[in-house]
């Protein structure tokens, strides 16, 4: 992967950058772990996965980026659920990233809703 490609920067800037999505997660967006005091609903993302793939000429030719995000929410904001996941499907379709899982939770400890999203993009070098 190039020195100059920071996969998390553009993630965050594009969706801090989506006005309907950050007038509709008042709790935030955050990278690995929420704040405990952020409100609902809120967004946290992971990167989960960043290798390089498909050498050539001792160069890398092709990384691969992978990211969860997640969504949560609680009972009061839960109505809020699918228009963010259908906002960050937009903004991810947009990075060029493809969705690859999804999966509705329901957190028992927590009385939380959580909606995993995983995305992977490939990335070629010049």
């Amino acid at each position: 992967m190039t020195d100059s490609y920071d996969a998390q920067t553009e993630l965050l800037g594009a969706l801090k950058g989506n006005e309907e999505l950050t007038s509709l997660v008042i709790g935030g967006f955050h990278n690995l772990v929420a704040k405990q005091s952020a409100d609902f609903p809120r967004v946290v993302y992971t990167e989960i996965g960043n290798y390089d793939e498909d050498y050539a000429d001792n160069k890398i030719n092709k990384s691969v980026v992978n990211f969860q995000i997640s969504v949560f929410c609680d009972e009061a904001t839960i109505h809020k659920q699918t228009e963010i996941t259908r906002l960050i499907a937009k903004i991810m379709h947009e990075l060029q990233y493809k969705k690859y899982d999804s999966q509705d939770l329901y957190e028992e400890d927590t009385k939380l809703y959580h909606r995993g999203l995983r995305f992977t993009k490939n990335f070629w070098n010049n």
